[in-house]
């Protein structure tokens, strides 16, 4: 391969990943709690997607989400500087696009309409089974492919 056609392929491969092709899905995790992004990242990666960036509150996750384009965005719902719902406005102006999970131990208290009107896709109680919040990702991703 010439070095004239490398950045070709770079873009390439930029271009499937936007796509949500030939990678694999890439998901951002933004959680106060490093203990819990640490076992959402098992639980993802351990079902063939990949973790593209970590962040602490949603400002940082904004950022984040920014610059690495994730194909789904999980948030907490209490975090410092900026919580979930407040990174939620800001992330669907900027990226209508990519489906938004709410993942929180605070579910009961959440006024669902609030939540849906700052582009929260699905609210998945802390309490559930991983399994639950995988397979919600899974379709959610599907269904903004489609």
């Amino acid at each position: 391969m010439t070095l004239f056609a490398y950045p070709r392929l770079i873009a390439t491969i930029e271009m499937a990943h936007g796509e949500g092709l030939l990678l694999p899905k890439c998901i951002l995790l933004v959680d106060d709690s490093a203990i819990v992004r640490t076992g959402l990242r098992r639980a993802f990666e351990f079902s063939g997607w990949e973790v593209c960036g970590e962040a602490a509150n949603g400002r940082e996750g904004i950022e984040k989400a920014e610059r690495l384009k994730p194909h789904l965005i999980v948030l907490d719902l209490a975090m410092p500087e900026m919580n979930g719902i407040s990174a939620a406005r800001v992330l669907k102006r900027t990226m209508p696009k990519v489906p938004l999970i709410l993942f929180t131990t605070y579910g009961e208290m959440i006024a669902v309409e609030d939540a849906r009107e700052a582009g929260i896709s699905e609210i998945v109680p802390k309490s559930e089974p991983i399994k639950v919040l995988l397979q919600v990702a899974e379709r959610l991703v599907s269904s903004a492919a489609a």
